[in-house]
């Protein structure tokens, strides 16, 4: 049977079509379409800048033609005038070349000659240069200022437990400089918040104390105060972190028998250093005034202190202020409760 006859356009579709394919479905002929008013203006700025050029191209290459022909003078000398007219007036015979040009005399004036094409600011000036110094690149310093990385701090919160853990790492291991470094790191005194940081890592850890050993209130002292003195905790935070601690005071040494005499150690401590004064009793929790025996405990701190807070006058009026009216059912004045 014949193959079915296929028409002459059919044919060259196919033709095309397989051609594209090879091409990577490129077409070889860019599709007509229809244009938008703004392709149609490109397209015509386009031709008539190509335009342009050829007017600056022909209209420089008839310039050329339009230069004087070489003329022979009488003695037979072809000179080249230039397009201005006035010429170049060079002869081209090598009669014409002064004597002095002799290869002995270029010989002598060749050091003049490339000296002066060495200090000459010419487009080839840079060639007589060496490398390194021709291609020379000033670079400037920035004149910005490198980013600053910024730390992100953990909440208050998360200070608190964060700084037990340490403690209680630092009671076990004994490296007190890697104690007082982490302290450090989660507080960051001077930055924002510090303050707040700092309050719930004393909070914290005085109240975890105070249901603990001696030897523990006197390991986390070492911490605070070294601290403190090292500037890596501030002033306000240790005011601050004892306020929870008195006002509940009374109610933790129902379980801690001991929680009293740790807090008395735990402020004259902070007293002794400086970081607080005695007198900051009076603006203590009112429940701690009123109903914790603030009187009797700012006895027992000043006996801790030492014995000449005692006859302290400024610390005696302390003690008066606090005692309240069943304190004075039992001492007259403060004296005779510090002296009981």
């Amino acid at each position: 049977e014949k193959a079915p006859e296929i028409s002459n356009r059919i044919k060259f579709m196919l033709q095309d079509l397989l051609e594209m394919k090879q091409n990577g479905w490129t077409s070889r002929r860019e599709e007509e379409s229809a244009k938008t008013i703004a392709q149609i203006h490109k397209e015509a700025a386009r031709e008539q800048r190509r335009g342009s050029t050829g007017v600056r191209r022909s209209t420089s290459t008839n310039s050329l033609k339009r230069q004087a022909k070489p003329t022979t003078d009488s003695d037979g000398f072809t000179e080249v005038v230039g397009s201005s007219g006035g010429g170049f007036n060079r002869s081209l015979s090598m009669g014409n070349f002064p004597r002095n040009n002799s290869r002995s005399n270029l010989s002598k004036q060749s050091p003049k000659r490339s000296t002066s094409l060495r200090s000459s600011g010419g487009s080839f000036a840079a060639l007589n240069e060496n490398g390194p110094k021709a291609n020379k690149i000033v670079e400037e310093p920035s004149s910005t200022k490198p980013a600053v990385k910024k730390v992100e701090y953990l909440e208050p919160s998360e200070c608190s437990q964060k700084s037990k853990n340490y403690l209680k790492e630092f009671f076990v291991s004994g490296d007190a400089d890697d104690a007082v470094l982490s302290i450090h790191e989660l507080v960051g005194v001077g930055a924002e918040g510090s303050v707040d940081r700092g309050t719930k890592v004393v909070e914290g850890g005085t109240l975890m104390v105070l249901e603990m050993k001696p030897d523990d209130v006197d390991k986390f002292l070492l911490i605070m105060t070294r601290c403190y003195t090292e500037k890596k905790l501030e002033a306000a935070s240790i005011l601050m972190g004892l306020n929870d601690p008195l006002e509940f005071l009374s109610d933790i040494a129902i379980d801690a028998p001991l929680a009293s005499t740790h807090m008395a150690s735990i402020v004259a401590a902070f007293v002794k250093a400086g970081a607080i004064k005695f007198d900051f009793l009076l603006n203590a929790p009112e429940y701690f005034r009123t109903d914790g025996g603030a009187a009797g405990f700012g006895g027992k701190v000043l006996k801790k202190i030492g014995d000449e807070s005692l006859q302290d006058e400024s610390n005696i009026t302390v003690i008066e202020k606090l005692m309240t009216d069943d304190d004075r059912e039992q001492y007259p004045t403060a004296k005779d409760l510090l002296a009981a």
